[in-house]
């Protein structure tokens, strides 16, 4: 039985303890539960049989083997390199956290457990890694996102923007994904997955708009990418989950990366 260690009980890590219940439980068991709001740890302990343990993070990581992140970026970092130097694998939903240290590349090579990163909301990733193996001459991602699900986002504060006063689509910020990243901590997971699978080559450093546009109550994702072996283009229209920052997609990626570990077909570069 894999024991898996759950950080994050709000909305996102919620639906993904359930849909590992349903479609594992017999082979894996959540046996411990770590969240900063005691309150949505409590709550989802009384939905899961057996109830798993609330824990602070390190004995989390010891009684398990798996560990699903579904926190913050700001948790990333800590929980990923204290994982891995344990030889836990670990999947990780805030992939934000990774861009600005390279000490869990370090622990990763040197354990015994593995990093997961789903593709999130982010269809073509597969493919961008591939062409990645090559030379990569373009990476070029526009975000789309309805103006309240970047209302919070602290470039926006920061900036004093209004963006519920706009009336028509409006480009935002364009930068790197970890500029992004600072901007946007919340809504710029696909952004850090997609440097991640396009940097390994030493291709160019991809770029990322974000627009706001109220015309849209879906999350939008343009994907452009061109190199020696040919283009892809991509267009992902995904509706937000019951967290407005997070598309569903990327929720039930989450779900579906799981299979990478417990399946015995992985379908999928």
């Amino acid at each position: 039985m894999v024991r898996v260690g759950l950080v994050g009980c709000g909305t996102i890590g919620s639906r993904v303890a359930q849909a590992l219940n349903r479609k594992y439980a017999s082979i894996a068991r959540i046996t411990a539960l770590h969240d900063t709001n005691p309150a949505h740890a409590r709550r989802l302990q009384r939905r899961l049989t057996p109830r798993p343990a609330i824990l602070p993070l390190i004995p989390l990581i010891r009684r398990s083997d798996l560990v699903i992140e579904a926190a913050s970026a700001a948790a990333v970092l800590p929980l990923v390199t204290q994982a891995l130097r344990a030889n836990r694998h670990v999947l990780v939903m805030s992939v934000g956290g990774l861009l600005f240290d390279r000490t869990w590349r370090r622990a990763a090579r040197r354990s015994r457990g593995r990093l997961l990163i789903p593709s999130g909301a982010l269809a073509g990733l597969d493919g961008v890694k591939a062409m990645a193996i090559g030379r990569l001459r373009r990476v070029l991602l526009t975000t789309r996102k309805p103006p309240r699900a970047l209302a919070d986002a602290p470039y926006v504060r920061r900036r004093g923007l209004r963006l519920e006063r706009l009336t028509r689509p409006a480009v935002i910020f364009e930068g790197t994904p970890r500029a992004v990243v600072r901007a946007f901590p919340q809504n710029a997971n696909i952004a850090a997955a997609l440097s991640l699978a396009s940097g390994a080559g030493g291709g160019p450093v991809a770029r990322i708009r974000v627009v706001a546009d109220p015309g849209t109550r879906r999350n939008v994702h343009e994907l452009d990418v061109e190199g020696d072996c040919g283009r892809i283009r991509c267009r992902i229209e995904s509706r937000p989950s019951a967290n407005p920052k997070t598309s569903e997609l990327a929720v039930r990626s989450a779900i579906a990366s799981l299979g990478r570990f417990f399946d015995q077909v992985s379908i999928g570069t």
